[in-house]
């Protein structure tokens, strides 16, 4: 296809979007955020906010399936009517985004969500003709129920339609628009390329936004407009955090294994198995932090060779949380992350680490940012906020390193303020 039939498809498809949510996809805002710097404890450094909640749908997450919906059009694989439906599994944005894509290219979609899923999301979702299918968790069978059953859709013959990666490659695709958004503003505020961001708190769930925020970041640097990959920390909740066990089970491992010298292999992995085991992970935030700081920087030969374990034995990191995840957060409540070891790659190439944030540091961060912006961003939009607080904590009076004076630093706010959602200025500490 030429160049000038992909610029046709995808101003059609932006237009389709239009045609149904009343406007379609424009750059959205990204800018510093001073009195919120100080109000999260880091006034003397840059804090920039990326501004989602004016996006398609109300969140990041129609940027993903539009980069879907593009990939199908681009390979003629939208059949249109008579098509197999589409199908996703989530737990409220991601879905409303779907339902709002899949009605624009005119096919069918099935929505399965969990039981607690946000009833004024999924009536929007009906309204648009997409079939919602609420999934009840059976306490035998691990992982998320609603992803159970999209798989199960697909096998069926429908077509993958989500925000994992997974099974939609291209949603990460989509995603990387946000990065490359970001980059663009700050190499206009510095006045040329190549710009400067020092630290990016991301949260994660499925993984696929920051895994789509950090190799956009990379292309960026690749490309010479950012001058290099920014400290990069993925921020989960303490009633779930997969990717952080996963990270914990890698770095103990490297860890050991270099402070052994290669002996006594077998009792430093039956330490490492015996800690993967806990359900609640191995280590704090201050820990992990010490970890970084000792690994950092590492070799582009110890960095291969560090992910090309995650690769070639995923299961041994990457597992699906043996409980029922729970979080104020409860967007990013995924049992497993499914778009992880770029990830991972991210933050150990950066010399970043995975944080877990208190269900304190979430209300508080929920808090924080609509007394200090005029952003109605929802609990887990402004989770990755959470993370800032988390290492702000962890710091304190310990020598720790946390945010530095003078840092540039990004968070994130994905998405905004549903009916039914909690009001931070009630719920919050």
């Amino acid at each position: 296809m030429s160049a000038e039939a992909a610029y046709r498809a995808i101003r059609d498809l932006d237009e389709a979007v239009g045609a149904v949510e009343g406007r379609g996809f424009e750059p959205t805002p990204f800018g510093p955020a001073p009195e919120l710097a100080a109000a999260a404890g880091i006034g003397d450094s840059e804090l920039w906010v990326k501004d989602e909640t004016g996006n398609v749908s109300g969140s990041h997450k129609a940027r993903h399936l539009f980069g879907v919906a593009l990939t199908h059009r681009l390979e003629d694989a939208d059949a249109g009517t008579g098509a197999p439906p589409y199908a996703i599994a989530s737990c409220g944005n991601a879905a409303l985004a779907a339902a709002v894509v899949a009605r624009a290219v005119g096919r069918p979609i099935d929505v399965f969500v969990p039981t607690w899923a946000n009833e004024a999301v999924l009536s929007r979702i009906s309204e648009l003709g997409g079939r919602v299918v609420r999934c009840e968790r059976d306490p035998g069978v691990p992982g998320d129920p609603a992803h159970h059953a999209m798989l199960a859709a697909i096998e069926a013959g429908a077509v993958p339609f989500s925000c994992q990666g997974t099974e939609t490659p291209a949603t990460i695709d989509g995603g990387r628009t946000l990065a490359w958004e970001m980059v663009d503003v700050l190499v206009g505020h510095d006045g040329g390329r190549p710009a400067r961001l020092d630290r990016l708190f991301v949260q994660v769930g499925g993984g696929a936004l920051a895994t789509a925020a950090v190799t956009g970041l990379a292309d960026a640097v690749a490309r010479g407009d950012l001058d290099r990959l920014p400290r990069v920390h993925a921020v989960q909740p303490e009633g779930n955090h997969p990717l952080v066990r996963a990270w914990d089970t890698l770095v103990l491992e490297l860890r050991t294994q270099q402070r052994s010298g290669g002996r006594d292999r077998d009792y430093f992995m039956d330490r490492i198995v015996s800690a993967q085991a806990a359900p609640q992970g191995t280590m704090d935030n201050r820990l992990r932090s010490t970890i970084a700081q000792e690994t950092a920087p590492m070799s582009d030969d110890r960095l291969q060779e560090s992910v090309g374990r995650l690769r070639y034995d995923p299961e041994r990191y990457m597992r699906a949380w043996e409980q029922e995840p729970v979080s104020y957060a409860s967007g990013i409540l995924d049992d497993i992350t499914y778009d992880w070891i770029d990830v991972v790659e991210a933050m150990l190439a950066s010399g970043g680490w995975p944080l877990v944030a208190s269900e304190d540091n979430f209300r508080r961060a929920h808090r924080l940012a609509h007394e200090h912006t005029g952003i109605d961003v929802c609990p887990t939009g402004a989770s990755g906020l959470g993370g800032l607080l988390a290492l702000n904590a962890a710091s304190e009076g310990t020598g720790s390193p946390g945010v530095s004076p003078g840092e540039r630093v990004a968070v994130l706010f994905t998405g905004r303020m549903r009916p039914g959602d909690p009001d931070p200025l009630v719920s919050a500490p």
